[in-house]
Order: structure tokens, then sequence, then C-alpha cells
């Protein structure tokens, strides 16, 4: 009978030893599985937000470009200066349905006086003769500088504009502006299975009369998305974004969400882009032997550069926003417009030192000997 327990004590030992070692393993494992998916996450949000920055330095860069274009057309000028409202109308349709026809793309495009009220506008003009004083303070910028700028900003919609000051006789008479609502980056996104968010903060809801119908989420955000789900504004619902700003990742919802936050022209966070991912997506992505996001969206190599590139001019001697954007938009210039644009370029470097010039220079020669291969 002694033996027997003896046996059995011995048994009891064994298995107390081989339960540790099993809760030891399992516990090693479920450390190694969460720090694995904790750094998939902070490389994917990463890359996330390259790829939108890209994407949205595309929609501004567009926008400008073709604004500038707009502030040359002489007849549309001359009709502001004449205070020829349905002239100015009729000009701008027949130029966007030009584009529309031999690009396929769709431009917003509107004409704004110098006392802040609506000229023309190109995607429907029964707004001519309104005012947008309270509704834009951004356009209060060109109070003191007298450069285009193209940006996030929020007026009767949140949304991205490119605004060009046009002058007579060294007199500014008025805007012209483009403008875009992140139908292109929303598109980008969607392609490829990703939900992205456009959320502005509730603060602007006075100033942002069109928008004033969208549902609020989380009581701080205005959801700018024009098309949304009612799972949609349920996963939004159940967000708790003071934990998601802190942490920049969060699971919610049966979904990862990831932060970004959306920045004005002058740098003020006005709001923030939330992606939206399963589970699936992220472990298909743990397990990419790339171990990038090109599975998910095509950000070629060559756009990463860009990326870059424009993250070293931001840090260059600039004088302001306009310069930089300059510089940063000579190649992708058409060649029809190249003679305007290294006018305008030599006008601008014309009113720098010689020391400033070589520093933006040295910068530049910076960022193009990056060597190594970008994965």
């Amino acid at each position: 009978m002694e033996k027997i327990l003896r046996i059995l004590a011995d048994k009891r030992v064994i298995v107390a030893v081989f339960l540790t070692i099993m809760s030891v393993l399992a516990g090693t494992f479920w450390y190694l599985e969460k720090k694995v998916t904790s750094q998939t996450l902070e490389r994917l949000s990463d890359q996330l937000s390259l790829a939108l920055n890209n994407q949205l330095e595309k929609e501004r860069s567009s926008a400008l470009r073709y604004a500038l274009i707009l502030s040359q057309n002489e007849a549309l000028i001359d009709a502001l200066e004449q205070e020829d409202e349905d002239r100015g109308f009729k000009i701008l349709a027949e130029v966007m349905e030009s584009i529309r026809l031999h690009t396929d793309a769709l431009i917003r495009s509107q004409i704004i006086t110098s006392d802040y009220v609506i000229f023309a506008r190109s995607w429907d003009n029964s707004y001519a003769g309104m005012p947008l004083d309270f509704h834009r303070p951004d356009l209060l910028y060109f109070q003191s500088h007298k450069k285009p700028r193209s940006a996030i900003e929020v007026g009767r919609k949140l949304g991205i504009k490119a605004t060009v000051p046009v002058y007579h006789s060294d007199k500014m008479i008025g805007f012209v502006e483009v403008v875009s609502f992140f139908e292109s980056t929303e598109e980008y996104f969607a392609r490829v299975g990703i939900d992205m968010y456009i959320l502005m903060e509730d603060r602007f809801f006075d100033t942002a009369v069109f928008m004033q119908e969208n549902p609020t989420v989380g009581k701080e955000y205005i959801l700018a998305n024009p098309k949304y789900t009612q799972s949609d504004l349920a996963l939004l619902e159940a967000v708790d974004f003071k934990a998601l700003r802190a942490a920049r990742v969060l699971y919610s919802g049966g979904k990862y969400l990831i932060y970004e936050p959306m920045k004005n022209g002058e740098g003020e966070t006005i709001g923030a882009f939330v992606f939206s991912l399963t589970p699936k997506q992220v472990s298909t992505y743990a397990h990419s032997e790339d171990e990038d996001i090109s599975f998910l969206i095509h950000l070629t190599r060559n756009e990463l550069y860009d990326v870059m590139m424009k993250k070293t001019f931001d840090n260059a001697m600039f004088q302001s926003v306009y310069d930089k954007e300059l510089l940063y938009l000579k190649d992708t210039v058409a060649p029809e417009d190249r003679e305007l644009f290294l006018q305008e370029a030599r006008e601008r470097l014309n009113a720098y030192s010689k020391e400033e010039l070589i520093g933006i220079m040295l910068d530049y020669q910076v960022t193009k000997q990056i060597k190594g291969e970008i994965r």
C-alpha cells in the first residue's frame, strides 16, 4: 500500500511538472504572438500612413496644378475683373468640360471675389453671389500672403482646396480655386478592401453647413464619407477615440482600427483618417514574405521615394509653403506648361540668398543619394 502511494505521489509530481512546463510554454507562445502582432500592426500603421500621405499629396498637387492653369486664363480673369458672373460661369464650365472629355477627370473649380463672395462655380452655379467669409477662415491667409497654397481645409464642406490669388495691376481681384473631397483617396484604399473613414472634428459644425446632416460619431467627430452603412456607424460609435488617438492602433468591434491625424494648411489637427482592417488582412500581412504593404496597396517604390523626398523638402529652408510645393512639383509639370513653370521658379528663386539656395540644394542632393533597397 505504501508503495502504491509513493507511485501515485510521483505521478502527481510528474503531472504537476508537466502542467507547469505547458503553462510556461503557452504563456511564452502567447507573449511572442502578441509581440509579433504588435510589431506587425506598428509596421502596417507606418506603411498605411505613407500610402495615405502619398495619395493626399497627389490630390493636393493635382488640384494646385489645375488651379494655377485656370488662373492664367485671361478670358476668365477678365470676366472676374468686369464682374460678369454669367460670362465667368460659361468660360469656367467650358474649360471643365474640356478637361473632362480629354482626361476623364472630374474637376470642381470655383472663382471667388476679393471680398469672399462666390463669383462662379463649375459644378453648381446656383450659389453665385453667396458670401463665404464666415465659412472660409482659411482665406484670411491671403491677407498677408500672395502665393498659392493647396491643403485640407474646412469650408462649407471638408476637402482639399487649392487656392490661387489673382492680381490685376498689383491689386488682388479674387481667387481661383480647385476643390476635391477625397474621392480618389477613398477609392484607392477601397479597391483593396480597406475601409477609410474621414472624420472632421465636431467643433466645425457651424462652419461646415453642408455637413450638418452627416452623422456624428464618438460625440466628437462628424463623418465626412458620402457613402456609409449602418455597420460603419455601429463600428465607429463603439470606438474609444481617446484610446485610439493615444495608441494609434486599436482592436474594436472585431476590426483593427488605425488612426492618422488630419491637419489643415496651418498644421492644426482638424480631424482624423481611420482605417479599418479585418484580422484576416492583418494576418495575411504578418505572413507576407516581403513584409510590406504592397500586397494590399500598390504603392510603388517611386511613389515611396516621392513621399520620402517630400518629407526632406519639408525640412529645407523655404520662405513659404508655395515655394516648397513649387520645387516639389517640378517633375510633374506637363510639357506645355513647363515654360510658365520655369518663369515662375526663376522669379521665386531670385528672392533667395546664395546661402539659402545652397542649403536647399544640399538637402535635395542628400535625398537623391538614398542608397539601398526599399522593401
